[in-house]
């Protein structure tokens, strides 16, 4: 019975070998586009309701994705280590949180950035035949799209500054260690 089993496997192989696929008409990928929405608040003191009106900017300003919020923040360092402890606090990531230009004085500045990305639209699968000679689907156009959604921050697409380079031969000396490991029992 494995015999027979292996005869069949082998013709069926064989049988596929021989198939030809039709040709792939491959479309040139579209541009995501990328857009930036900017809010701009003004803290002007430490008081319970200016500490409210920063909240209510943060929620608003975040559309419920605290983890894609950026903030740039400037002006009075007391104001501005306050902004940053609520902005903690809603649950923005501190790596998310830049503070520049501060100097004495009584307000603060928050800008608020939230990047959205808009991938082009695939086209449906189902509208292609059997007996079509060309796939007219671009290549990976629902992984491009699906990329660009997911992402808080899509110009890491195009240009990542938070991953560096590394050395090629250090990352190959596992893969040198591998190929020169043995199992064989009679070296021991």
């Amino acid at each position: 019975m494995t015999f027979r089993v292996k005869v069949h496997l082998v013709a069926l192989t064989a049988s596929l070998s021989g198939c030809a696929s039709p040709p792939v008409h491959v479309e040139p990928s579209t541009p995501i586009l990328i857009r930036q929405q900017t809010s701009v608040l003004i803290l002007e003191s430490l008081r319970a309701s200016e500490l409210q009106r920063l909240r209510i900017f943060l929620a608003r300003a975040s559309s419920g994705r605290p983890d894609a919020l950026h903030l740039l923040i400037s002006g009075s360092p007391p104001l501005s280590a306050e902004a940053v402890h609520q902005a903690k606090q809603m649950g923005i990531d501190a790596s998310n949180i830049q503070l520049f230009n501060q100097h004495e004085g009584h307000l603060a500045r928050i800008e608020s950035i939230v990047y959205a990305a808009s991938p082009s639209v695939c086209p449906s699968f189902s509208s292609t035949l059997p007996n079509d000679e060309f796939v007219d689907q671009p290549m990976g156009c629902s992984t491009r799209h699906n990329l660009a959604v997911m992402v808080n921050d899509p110009r890491d697409l195009f240009n990542n500054q938070v991953i560096k380079a590394s050395n090629g031969e250090r990352a190959a000396i596992p893969v040198a260690k591998y190929r020169t490991f043995t199992t064989d029992k009679s070296e021991e």
